[in-house]
């Protein structure tokens, strides 16, 4: 493919202050050099040729039935594709992800995947699961823009259609394992389990070292590795994201979502959200208040 005839397309600046998702057929895909994509949920399925993604210096070959999931947090470029690559791309702005019912399933579970830095993660997927998620996010398309009556709940049932899908075929990929995982790998998947269901009321590395029974040292020296961060960042980002939910998309005064979220009082809640956030919790929700 000849990139020097071809322009790059940043998906990033496609997002409008106000759009809550977007789908991008991959028929306008292959006409471009590099595609760069980030700052959002991002679920790309590869349904045809191949290109390179990387988040860093080093690219990952991406082929066909691949499906590709970005968090708010990471960010990607491909380049060096083919001229028969084709890619659908879904995304979905991360306030409105939060309000999704099937959002919080498929999070948890790619959480499980993720190694804290800003490196996609990548499924191989069989051909028929990629013709089924192809179908599900084809129904994402222009003529939806022409329902007036339904149209945002039309949207809200189809995107917890396809996270449902996704997530199913997340399942069916990871129950059949290929290759030899390491003990310290395990072990950090296992952590990641662990905070997804319990980091509201445990907030300890303690408890999560005693429950993989080993000790506390070790863990944090696991995750450390493993991501770069801490086991408390982990704990820390699941109870800011939802504390931010809280906040946002419920009427649930500051001491009620301290006392959901495990704080010892009000105040340790605010201490804490305003160091992740850089803003107090109340000021967070009359800003929301403020742009609605």
């Amino acid at each position: 493919m000849n990139t020097k005839s071809v322009r790059t397309i940043n998906l990033k600046n496609l997002h409008k202050a106000d759009t809550q998702y977007q789908f991008i057929s991959g028929n306008t895909l292959s006409q471009y050099g590099e595609i760069s994509v980030g700052d959002g949920f991002y679920f790309l399925l590869v349904t045809n040729g191949t290109a390179s993604i990387s988040a860093d210096e080093n690219g990952t070959a991406i082929s066909a039935n691949s499906l590709a999931v970005l968090t708010p947090s990471m960010n990607a470029v491909f380049t060096g594709m083919t001229s028969d690559f084709v890619m659908s791309c879904l995304y979905i702005k991360p306030e409105y992800f939060d309000t999704i019912p099937a959002g919080q399933i498929i999070y948890n579970q790619i959480s499980q995947f993720s190694t804290g830095g800003q490196q996609p993660i990548i499924f191989l997927v069989d051909t028929e699961q990629t013709c089924y998620l192809s179908q599900a996010m084809g129904l994402f398309s222009e003529r939806l823009d022409n329902m007036y009556m339904y149209r945002e709940g039309a949207v809200r049932h189809l995107l917890s259609f396809l996270m449902l899908q996704i997530s199913n075929t997340i399942h069916l990929v990871n129950s059949n394992p290929s290759g030899y995982i390491k003990r310290s790998t395990e072990i950090y998947r296992n952590f990641k389990r662990l905070a997804v269901h319990n980091y509201r009321k445990q907030h300890n590395i303690k408890f999560y070292a005693d429950n993989l029974n080993i000790t506390a040292t070790y863990l944090s020296r696991i995750v450390k590795h493993t991501t770069g961060r801490t086991v408390y960042f982990h704990i820390s980002e699941l109870l800011c994201a939802d504390a931010r939910k809280m906040l946002e998309f419920s009427d649930k005064d500051i001491k009620e979502i301290a006392d959901i979220l495990g704080f010892a009082d009000q105040s340790v809640f605010c201490k804490f959200f305003t160091r992740k956030t850089g803003i107090p919790p109340l000021k967070f929700r009359m800003k929301r208040d403020t742009d609605k």
